[in-house]
């Protein structure tokens, strides 16, 4: 490219080196720290628009609700199931329930699966907190945990089809990424940098 006041050659740079004149091109801005060097994302959605910057706190928030909901659910229904399956009698004794069949309902299956759900409540807290924290394993884990809730009837299957949706778009690897060096690499205020 040549400068059009003065015919020298230019390159890509804004200005003529030999008059100044504008050359109509833009200049590389300089990043603003000092050494380093801004994340090349090619194809990528620009954050302000991305489907996971507008709906990764809604995830987060939900999957912690979704902990505290599965918990809650069975808590309540548990002393309903073991009298219904223990014969109306509530515990009878400490280790009662260890003396059952092992295909008697009111025996040890209740207690696996309250397990289960405990174990998948944790799961599920877990994956609303690093969500929320924005950590940079949190996309990766959540989509296997998605995965995993797929099977859970109608809750489950919604939060999961919503998380798989949210995080599976074609540039969320890379906004994810993004959203996760921005707020590592710049901790809120107040909080001590260690």
């Amino acid at each position: 490219m040549y400068c059009s006041q003065c015919g020298q050659p230019v390159g890509t740079q804004p200005h003529c080196p030999n008059c100044g004149a504008p050359t109509g091109v833009a200049g590389v801005t300089q990043p603003s720290v000092p050494g380093s060097v801004p994340p090349v994302y090619p194809r990528g959605v620009p954050l302000a628009v991305s489907r996971v910057t507008r709906h990764l706190h809604t995830l987060g928030i939900l999957w912690t609700v979704f902990a505290g909901y599965s918990v809650l659910r069975w808590l309540l229904v548990l002393p309903f199931l073991h009298i219904a399956f223990g014969g109306g009698r509530w515990m009878n004794g400490s280790d009662a329930w260890m003396m059952m069949s092992p295909f008697h309902p009111g025996g040890w299956l209740l207690h696996f699966i309250t397990v289960i759900v405990f174990a998948r409540a944790i799961l599920s807290l877990a994956v609303g907190l690093a969500l929320l924290t924005r950590q940079p394993w949190g996309r990766i884990f959540a989509i296997v945990v998605a995965v995993l809730t797929l099977i859970k009837p109608f809750l489950g299957t919604i939060l999961a089809i919503y998380t798989l949706w949210v995080l599976l778009e074609c540039s969320a690897d890379q906004n994810y990424a993004q959203l996760s060096a921005e707020r590592h690499a710049f901790p809120p205020p107040g909080r001590p940098i260690m």
